[in-house]
């Protein structure tokens, strides 16, 4: 392989890049998808091959291995069955992967494809970590686990981290805050919990998505005449600094709301810094305490005054930033000042450079 072209057909947005297989970015493309029906989104995805440079083999991001795929694998129609399969497990993700895998095979038939879930890396969740307390036969008969997800992005921030400081911390926390948002507890680069569960929708609240809910508020609305579908149009895309703040799901709409004195939008961003808040002190206690800490994805690097008010209710911990490290820079940085107990890094969500490394860890020739 000399070049790989990444493709992440995500919730909201068409992602591509190609890769020469060294790192080195040859083009790339985010684009929102222009509406939620299938046949624009695949006329979407033609669009976007015929901007191409040549490649010759493709990653996919792919949400959900289950339990099945706990590893990058090359896709076959054995396999690209088995990913038909899990789409129950996360419907809108699980349906785009297999929309962007047909249309590569459509349009470059031949070309060798490779599946890597963002689940795999939370492979290593312990029983307790990993189960609910759930009746055992549910469990058993349905599968009901937790499975994380965010995995790529976590691993790239782990791997960067251990770049800049030389040295894996032992406990690490990974604030990926984005359109979704989770945290993830690393122990010795290893993870060991995380925010999101048997479905992204588990966890802090999000740009449209509720994050956790009491199970009892929800069987509630249904006996009141909500439906399985409504709900979860409702949870998934219409809840999180939506649905609170009545604007945009875009949290830079919804602070300059807040500033013009929109009670609203100030009570949506207030929800949301508190579920970060609470969402890292659990991974705190969970590790036992915090050596590092990690902001990325599309919020977490760009967003100053969330990193402060997360970093301001941690300082018993020992966790300091420094205000012009904080709210000036770019790229992967360091953002905590020389006299805090806990390392504090910016790191740009790359998850096109780990499919990359997954992809080149797979064995040569073809599934």
């Amino acid at each position: 392989m000399k070049r790989l072209l990444v493709l992440n057909t995500g919730s909201s947005s068409l992602k591509w890049t190609v890769l020469e297989r060294e790192g080195q970015v040859v083009a790339e493309s985010t684009k929102p998808w222009h509406s939620d029906d299938t046949t624009s989104r695949v006329a979407q995805l033609a669009e976007a091959f015929e901007q191409l440079p040549a490649f010759d083999c493709v990653g996919h991001r792919v949400v959900h291995g289950g339990v099945r795929f706990s590893k990058p694998v090359w896709i076959d129609d054995q396999v690209r069955s088995a990913l038909a399969e899990l789409t129950p497990l996360a419907p809108e993700h699980m349906g785009l992967a297999l929309l962007g895998i047909d249309a590569v095979s459509r349009t470059f038939p031949g070309i060798q494809q490779a599946a890597v879930f963002d689940t795999a890396f939370h492979a290593t969740l312990s029983e307790a970590a990993a189960g609910y307390g759930l009746p055992l036969a549910w469990t058993e008969r349905h599968g009901i686990r937790r499975f994380g997800f965010h995995g790529l992005s976590v691993s790239y921030a782990c791997r960067r981290v251990r770049e800049l400081l030389q040295v894996m911390p032992s406990r690490l926390i990974v604030c990926h805050l984005g359109s979704g948002c989770s945290v993830t507890a690393v122990k010795d680069g290893v993870s060991v919990d995380t925010t999101m569960g048997f479905s992204p929708m588990e966890g802090l609240m999000m740009a449209s998505r509720s994050g956790s809910v009491d199970p009892g508020a929800l069987l509630y609305l249904l006996e009141r005449g909500e439906t399985v579908a409504s709900l979860r149009e409702g949870l998934s895309h219409q809840s999180g600094l939506l649905g609170v703040s009545g604007i945009s799901r875009d949290l830079r709409q919804v602070r300059a709301a807040a500033t013009k004195g929109d009670a609203r939008a100030q009570l949506a961003i207030d929800r949301f810094v508190l579920s970060i808040q609470r969402n890292v002190g659990a991974m705190a206690a969970v590790l036992g305490g915090v050596d590092a800490i990690v902001f990325t994805g599309g919020i977490g690097e760009h967003d100053g005054a969330l990193r402060d008010a997360v970093a301001s209710a941690l300082s018993f911990a020992g966790v300091q930033i420094a205000p012009e490290s904080n709210r000036s820079g770019e790229g992967d940085r360091e953002i905590s000042t020389p006299t805090g107990k806990v390392r504090v890094y910016v790191i740009v969500a790359r998850e096109d450079q780990e499919i990359l490394t997954n992809v080149l860890r797979l064995p040569s020739g073809r599934p």
